[in-house]
């Protein structure tokens, strides 16, 4: 994974950039060096590894951004649990500015010497409220017809029985009718409505 921040401050030292400690997982929070790949004063360029960091899942490469000089190293081998965003080393653009970095500190740099001030933690203020508009009665409900009255009732058919096959019967001779099979007595004729 590679880094994609660093920071340039001015000073009385040459130029010269911060590496921080990358996130290089989504959840990563803390890593630990676990072996440096890059030594003080050697030439650094873009996508070498810096540096092998255990996260809390693996092992990834800790690839440079930018070339230039690893002039310090800032956190030993095997330092664990540093936190994402600490400056591990400083990287110069010429290898005769390595020299000046020798004798460097964390808090030598001007963000350690000046942090910015902590975010004051305050809650967002309360929401304003608005007269809520007096609710308008509604107007009463609309009295619903009656229904209509229940259809004229239609007399059942009267019926007549008939006895033998149906294969004897000659049905056309009552007219009309509607012929319907009664399992338990055989066939039985219901006049039609007219």
């Amino acid at each position: 994974m590679r880094i994609t921040g660093s920071a340039r401050y001015f000073s009385s030292l040459p130029d010269y950039t911060e590496l921080p400690m990358p996130a290089l997982s989504p959840t990563m929070e803390v890593g630990t060096i676990s072996k440096w790949q890059k030594q003080e004063g050697e030439p650094i360029a873009a996508g070498d590894v810096l540096a092998d960091v255990e996260t809390d899942k693996a092992v990834v490469a800790f690839e440079s951004v930018e070339e230039g000089y690893l002039a310090k190293i800032l956190v030993e081998e095997g330092t664990s649990d540093i936190p994402v965003g600490t400056v591990v080393a400083i990287m110069v653009d010429d290898e005769a500015s390595v020299a000046a970095f020798k004798d460097f500190k964390v808090d030598d740099t001007p963000a350690a010497a000046a942090p910015p001030p902590p975010a004051a933690e305050s809650s967002p203020p309360p929401p304003k409220e608005e007269p809520q508009p007096t609710p308008v009665p509604a107007a009463p409900a609309a009295v619903a017809p009656p229904p209509p009255p229940p259809a004229a009732v239609q007399p059942e058919p009267e019926v007549v029985t008939i006895e033998g096959s149906a294969a004897d019967m000659n049905l056309s001779e009552f007219g009309e009718m509607e012929v319907e099979f009664d399992d338990w007595s055989g066939w039985y004729v219901k006049k039609a409505s007219s």
